[in-house]
């Protein structure tokens, strides 16, 4: 699953840097940075937030033994 997410990202960042030159001839290069850099961002707030939830953190226990 988390392939799948990689591969979402991907082609997200690649279609922002391909078009480019529609949002803004002048500045071609700012955009594709920045598509790269927003898809880097987003894919990596998911990738933690998809494998915190492969092993979650539980209350934690106390061992209290009599003496």
């Amino acid at each position: 699953m988390l392939w799948l997410g990689t591969l979402f990202f991907i082609i997200f960042g690649a279609a922002g840097v391909l078009s480019a030159p529609a949002w803004a001839p002048k500045h071609k290069g700012l955009v594709q940075i920045l598509s790269v850099t927003c898809a880097f961002c987003l894919w990596l707030s998911y990738a933690l937030i998809y494998m915190a939830q492969l092993n979650p953190l539980l209350l934690p226990t106390r061992n209290i033994k009599k003496e």
